[in-house]
């Protein structure tokens, strides 16, 4: 599994985001709003890509380690990122460019607290996260950051 493609990810995540967010904090007319929505769409398919490679590639061979931690710690990850999903499933069907126009100040708080939420969570992938996986592997990034077995 190569970190990279992964981190490379969470750097497009961020930056949808911070656009969203930026978005949301000065909203007033309808351009607005279908710019928000344009970045909520972006930042969706940003989000599902991520979670494709998460849930296909990184969560399994976590589960399958030998020791009960990193187990453990993965499945911890599942559940949380779970819920955040849900959160954000919920967040992108309601904002519709309508209500968004409707209730401006109330998007742009909820908008700024779920971009802290993904913020942390990225921040947690790349600090406990991925540093796990590589050493449960026995996986270590090379200096052109592609991921080797490490013999």
């Amino acid at each position: 599994m190569d970190v990279e493609i992964l981190k490379t990810q969470h750097g497009r995540i961020i930056r949808l985001a911070s656009a969203l967010g930026g978005t949301a904090a000065v909203l007033k007319t309808s351009d607005d709003a279908t710019r928000a929505r344009e970045l909520m769409s972006a930042l969706n398919v940003a989000l599902i890509e991520h979670l494709a490679i998460e849930d296909g590639e990184l969560y399994p061979v976590l589960m399958q380690s030998d020791d009960v931690s990193v187990r453990h710690l993965a499945q911890h990850y599942v559940e949380d990122m779970g819920a955040l999903s849900g959160v954000w499933a919920h967040y992108f069907m309601e904002w519709t460019q309508a209500r968004i126009l409707m209730d401006r100040d109330r998007f742009a708080s909820v908008t700024k607290g779920l971009i802290g939420a993904l913020a942390h969570r990225v921040a947690r992938e790349e600090d406990t996260l991925y540093p796990t996986m590589l050493a449960a592997t026995n996986f270590d990034v090379g200096a052109h950051g592609r991921s080797r077995a490490a013999f």
